[in-house]
Order: C-alpha cells, then structure tokens, then sequence
C-alpha cells in the first residue's frame, strides 16, 4: 500500500512540475512602438535573442509568445530611426512601451516609407493635426488646399474637388481607408462623397503613382487613413462641433472606441457626423438656393490573433446640396446677359429649403481586409471592397414634378486586390468589377449610358538602399474592358439639333497599358534630401468623354462627348528638395509631366445649346498633346519658441501642344502665408494666435475668344485664427477655436469656379469649432 501511495505521489508531483514547467514557458512579451512625436509606427523589425524575429503592424503594435523565464535583450530597428537596444528580465508576462528617435541622416525617409504610403522617392504631404483642428466642418477639397501644389474646383463653396498641380477628377485617386474611392468623379462638379471626419490622417502624394495605386493616378493620389483603434481602454471618443455664420449652420460629430473587455484584441469603433446650411452669401447678396443637408455613419472592428489581422469598416455618406438658381437660363440672349452682369439680376433672401435644381447623392463602403505576418517583416494582405454610388440630380421641370429626378444613376463597384509585402517590397494584383445602371423613369435621356466595366491590374516594387542613397523601381501592367448600352437622339447635323428618333447605342472598347517608376532618395547632407521620381501612369477615357451627349444638369452645361478618344498616358518628372533646420524648414517641388492624348472639355463660347428645359454653356470633349510644368514650396521659420511663419506657394504652366495654346481651367499662380504666435509655448500646441494672407494671381495664360468671358481679376484674402486648448483631467482635453475667413468681407471670382460666370464666391465667415477629447 505504502508503495502504491509513494508511487501515486510520485507521478502527482512529476505531473505537477511539467505544469509548471509549461506555464514557466508560456509567458509573452508585447509592446507598442512609437516615435519621438507620438506617432505609431509600423515595419520596425524586432530581433528577440538570435532566434525570434517578428516586425510592428500597422498600429506599431509586435507580441512574442511562449517565452521561458530569464533575461532577454530586444533589438529594434527602423529605416529612418536610430537601433535601440533593450535588456529586461522575464519573469511573467510583459507589456514594453517603446519610442525610436529620428536619425539626422534618415529624418526624411520615415515620411516616405512609414505606414501606409511606403513611398520612397515621390512628394507626400501631409497635414498636421494644426491643419485638421482648423478644417473641421469643411469639405476634403477645402481641407486640402492648405497644401502646396494642391487648389481646388468645382461650383461655388459646397460642390469642390482637388485639383493636383493642374489635374483632377478621374486623373486624381483617392484612397479611402484603404479603398480606390469609386463613384461619378468624372464631373468637375461632383465632389467626393467622403466624410473628413472619418480620416485621422490626410496626405497628398504627388506625381504619377500608376505602379503602386493603378490606371487614374496620373495627377496624384490623396490618401485617407483613420486613427487607430485605442485597445488599451473600454471607452475613448471626442465630439466636435462647428458653427458658421456664412450659411448659418453647422456640423456635429461624435465618435466612440474601445476594446471588449470579454473578447481580447478586439476593438471597435462608431462614428456619426452631420451638416446643415442655408443659402451662402457673397460680399454683397445671397445666391438662392445654394443650402447642404449631410447626414454620414461609419463602424470599424479589428481583431488580432497570433499572426493575424482582421478589420470590417463600413460607412454611409448621403448629402443633398442645392445648385444656384440663377445657372439655369431660359434663352440665348439672357445667359449673355448674365455672363456680361457677372452677378445676379434676381435678390435672394436667406432659407434652408433646397429646391430644384439639386443633388442627393448617397455612398456606401463595405471592406474586409484580412492580413497573415508570413515571418519576420513578410506580410500577405488581402482585401474586398464593395461601393455602391446612387446620384440624383433634379432640375426645374415644366408638366413632371420637380420631384422626379433628371438623371438617375446608380454605381456598384466590387475590388479585390491581393498583396505580399516584404519591408519595403511588394508584389501585389488588383482587380475591380464596375456596373453602372441608369434607373428608368426620368423621361430624359441619362447624360452617361449603362456600361459594366472590368480592370485587371499586376504590378511590383522593389527597394534598394547603399548608405546615403535609397533607390526604387516597380512595373505594373493593367488591362480593362468596357461594355456600353444606352438610348441616343438622333442629331441633325446642319441645324445641330437633336431630333425625336432615338437610336440604341452599344460599343464595346479594350484598353491596356503598361506602368511604371523609378525613383531615388539621397541624403546631400544630414538636413539635405533630394528626392527624383520619374513615372508612367495612364488612364482609359471615361463613359462621359466617350458617349455624353446632353445637359448635365449638376453643373448646367451642355456636354458633348468624343467616340475616338484613346487613353491618356503621363509621364512625369518630380524633384523635391527638403531642407530641415532647427529653425527652418522648406520642401521645394519641381515637375514636368508629358500627357499624351489629353482629354479636356473645351467651352465652345461661339455655340450654346438650347432645350426645353432652359439655354446651358456647350461644353466639348477634345484630345490633345499637353505639357504641364511648374514648382511648389513649402516654408516654415520659427523666428523663436512662440512666434513662426508659414508660406505655400504654388505655380504651374500647362499648354496644348498639338495646338500651340493654352489649356483651359488651370490654376493661376497662389500664394498663401501665416504668422502665428503660440501662447503657453510648446505645453499646448492647439493654444495659438494666426493671422493668414491667401492671394490668387489672374490666370493670364488663356486663349482669347476660347471661353465665354475672360478670367477674373487676382484677389487677397485676410483670415484670422485664435485656438484654446484645455486639459481638465488625464488624457481629456477641450479645444476652443475662433476662426473668420475673408475678414474683410472680399467680393471675389476665382477662375476655377464653374460658377463665376454668374456670381461671386463666398464672403465673410465666422466659425467656432468645439472639439472634446475623452
């Protein structure tokens, strides 16, 4: 007996030191890296001992499991960042907080090659949390254009787009959270249906970025990142609300994340935001029927295990905007009137209603993106994108209710794209599924026809680093095809008119092209970057250049499409400079971009078109060869701690070759420049005073005769600027802004409004924008 209870006893006690032999090696260590600025960094390499090896994700964050007891030492590092070394003792599970100084010969690269972009030899921007605080409430083109090179276009203050040294629409991709934005860009007047309260992050990347991003980035790319989700609290959020004078309205914005306390590495996140305005008023009147209604939401959850990542985002974006009234002109002779008055005949008074004609455009985004660390710095990231773009555009109508929308369009778009990364290297494939539905029961014939369109896209890049140098190249070969069928009216050809017989128009076009990039970045000296770009990138004609025939009535013109357009191919040549002082600080663009085949569309000042529906500016597509050339600067000088300047300034020159001329609806020369002063030094960066000048030259450069009325004079704007930042506890704090634009109340036209043959642009506005972080 006693030798079965020693031997009972015996295999308890070894049984029990094989747990604890187990749990001795089941510890982990975890951590977060970030950089002297706060910012999470991802792809820093992390060397455990000489056998463990892994690399942060994109929220910086790394994790070593089944680790035994005893001392270690981490190695961490980072192009751009100086090696750190860490000795610790390991005796139960271990979470590290981690920050990388910037390296003086490498200060710029991290800019490049950080987080989303992994550019190396191209210009990204990016706005500063400054710059963000003090756009809140306006649209992403408005945002934008506090960076240099970048203006914008569109119809009065709330239909805008960016404009990327002189190009935009489909010659601009925009990234939403990691999704090609796919929805009507093609026209100057349909903004972006993005919410700028869903982006933690804002960056332009200048040049053309064909190889990495696809057809369409000829111009540039604007990239929209969100913050990371915060998993190391239940609940964190921040509400924001704006006010203005102009418009008398406003928006609001709330957003709440967390983790879930009973499912580790899961986080969330809910966001909501919502506009209203009435008619804007110019210096001197109101311009009827110019209110925006915008309601948005948008969720986002991630989850981590072991090597992988998984993230659901979904957002909304509805918004109905009213178009001015006076745009829309009866007869030949009253819109000549109008264009010579250059202001409206009709006295506005100031309401909310939004009557026709009108916008209502709604813009859903699904992605689920699934990414595997493979080993050490490899990464395999797969993703699904779904949009669905439904726009309505309604016009005043004389026997069918206004109700009754004018065109009807509705876009699906499906992508999958699949990439593998190591470092800094990818080779990646794309593909996207496109179907566009004009809705029956308009009574007009849709501007656009029904087409299904399909790209498919394979491209790689690889990095090369040799000390002070680091180089780039990557390939990309697309290949899309697009199925048309839609109703045509029959034109006559000697009157110009458009007869009752309609004949059914069907077309099927192929288009293919190769990309491609090559690029350096070199250290001149420890505060001297010069970084060249060379690329290729191309885009297929769009339906509306190929096949519109009609009114569009979201601008109220007339526009005549071209069936023989081919592809547009650029190639561009960027030099950047990027001087970093301790006081100074200057990042000088230089480029020159060929464009081949160029499609633009021409005002025709020697024809209009009338309908029945009212008298409208032709507008026709044409194709020719252009060069674009010019040099962008940003300047900062801290004259002391408090007290600094800012100066962006921007010139382009773009002409038709083929043609000799001048090239219609290009930016003119700007300037904008700031002094601020800081109250309370660097202790709180959002407490500050500034006084802004913004200038626009006339654009001289235009054919005489080539559109209906000469460009507009030059113009300068004063602004004015005063921020309160307010800790009340850890981690929560209050930021006050007071801002008035145009302070003097300026009556003003800018060259790249479609609306300043009739009317003036927005006068004097005052904001108070309260932000409250939790």
């Amino acid at each position: 007996m006693q030798n079965k209870c020693f031997g009972l006893t015996s295999l308890i006690l070894l049984l029990g030191q094989l747990v604890l032999a187990q749990n001795h090696c089941a510890m982990k260590v975890s951590g977060h890296v970030i950089d002297t600025n706060g910012t999470s960094l991802q792809g820093v390499v992390i060397r455990l001992g000489k056998s463990k090896t892994t690399a942060t994700d994109r929220e910086g964050y790394f994790e070593f499991a089944t680790l035994c007891a005893g001392k270690y030492t981490l190695l961490l590092s980072h192009l751009g960042y100086a090696n750190q070394t860490l000795s610790f003792s390991l005796n139960r599970d271990t979470i590290l907080p981690l920050t990388l100084k910037h390296d003086a010969i490498h200060i710029q690269d991290i800019e490049i090659i950080g987080q989303e972009s992994q550019n190396l030899s191209s210009s990204t921007h990016r706005l500063s949390m400054q710059d963000i605080q003090e756009n809140k409430g306006k649209t992403l083109a408005e945002s934008l254009t506090d960076i240099s090179g970048v203006s914008s276009i569109g119809m009065g203050n709330s239909i805008v787009k960016p404009v990327i040294n002189g190009l935009h629409s489909n010659r601009i991709l925009i990234l939403n959270h990691g999704i090609r934005q796919e929805g009507q860009q093609w026209g100057a007047e349909h903004a972006p249906e993005i919410d700028p309260f869903t982006a933690g992050r804002l960056e332009v990347i200048k040049g053309a970025q064909g190889v990495r991003y696809g057809a369409d980035a000829l111009g540039g790319v604007v990239v929209i990142t969100p913050t990371p989700i915060d998993t190391n609290k239940t609940l964190k959020g921040n509400v924001d609300l704006v006010g203005q004078s102009n418009g008398r309205g406003g928006s609001l914005n709330a957003l709440l994340e967390g983790k879930v306390s009973s499912i580790p590495n899961l986080g969330w996140r809910i966001q909501g935001s919502g506009k209203k305005l009435g008619n804007y008023k110019s210096a001197k009147y109101y311009l009827g029927n110019t209110g925006v209604e915008e309601l948005n939401y948008s969720g986002t959850l991630t989850y981590k295990t072991g090597r992988n990542q998984f993230e659901a985002y979904y957002s909304h974006f509805g918004t109905t905007l009213g178009i001015f009234e006076g745009a829309h002109i009866g007869t030949v002779e009253d819109i000549q009137a109008r264009i010579d008055h250059g202001r409206p005949f009709e006295e506005y008074d100031f309401e909310y209603t939004i009557k026709a004609p009108r916008q209502r455009v709604s813009h859903d985004l699904a992605k689920a993106t699934w990414k595997r660390n493979l080993s050490n710095d490899q990464l395999l990231e797969i993703q699904y994108g779904f949009q669905r773009n439904h726009r309505r555009e309604y016009d005043l109508r004389r026997v069918e209710s206004d109700d009754i929308p004018m065109a009807d369009m509705v876009l699906t778009t499906q992508t999958l794209d699949a990439t593998w990364k190591s470092g800094n290297n990818a080779v990646g494939i794309q593909s996207l599924a496109q179907v566009n539905n004009n809705t029956p029961g308009t009574g007009t014939t849709p501007i656009i026809p029904n087409f299904d369109s399909y790209t498919l896209g394979l491209f790689g890049i690889r990095q090369f680093h040799i000390g002070r140098l680091h180089a780039e190249a990557g390939a990309r070969y697309d290949f899309k095809y697009l199925d048309v069928a839609g109703y045509r009216y029959k034109r006559d050809e000697i009157n110009d008119d458009a007869s009752i017989a309609q004949y059914l128009l069907t077309d099927t076009r192929r288009f293919h092209n190769a990309s491609g990039t090559l690029g350096i970045l070199y250290h001149l000296r420890p505060n001297l970057s010069w970084k060249s770009n060379i690329g290729l990138a191309w885009r297929a004609p769009s339906a509306n250049e190929l096949y519109s025939d009609g009114v569009h009535h979201g601008s109220a013109t007339y526009e005549l499409g071209n069936q023989d357009l081919r592809s547009e191919k650029g190639l561009k040549w960027m030099n950047s400079f990027i001087l970093s002082e301790k006081q100074l600080h200057i990042t000088l663009d230089v480029y020159a971009q060929m464009l081949y085949d160029y499609i633009y569309a021409q005002p025709n000042p020697d024809s209009v078109r009338q309908t029945i529906r009212g008298t409208f500016p032709l507008f026709v597509y044409e194709q020719h060869d252009a060069l674009f050339y010019g040099a962008d600067m940003r300047l900062t000088y801290d004259f002391c701690e408090n007290f600094g300047y800012e100066l962006n300034t921007s010139i382009i020159r773009a002409r038709n070759l083929d043609l000799q001329r001048y090239l219609p609806y290009i930016p003119a020369d700007r300037l904008q420049q700031a002094v601020h002063w800081k109250w309370f030094g660097q202790t709180e960066q959002q407490s500050y005073l500034k006084v802004a000048h913004r200038y626009v030259a006339r654009q001289t450069r235009y054919e005489a005769n080539s559109d209906y009325t000469s460009p507009p004079p030059a113009y300068h704007l004063i602004d004015f600027v005063a921020s309160k930042q307010i800790k009340t506890e850890k981690d929560r704090q209050l930021i006050l802004l007071l801002s008035v634009e145009n302070i003097f109340n300026k009556e003003y036209k800018d060259y790249m409004d479609r609306l300043r043959y009739f009317t003036h642009q927005m006068g004097r506005n005052i904001n108070l924008k309260i932000s409250y972080q939790f």
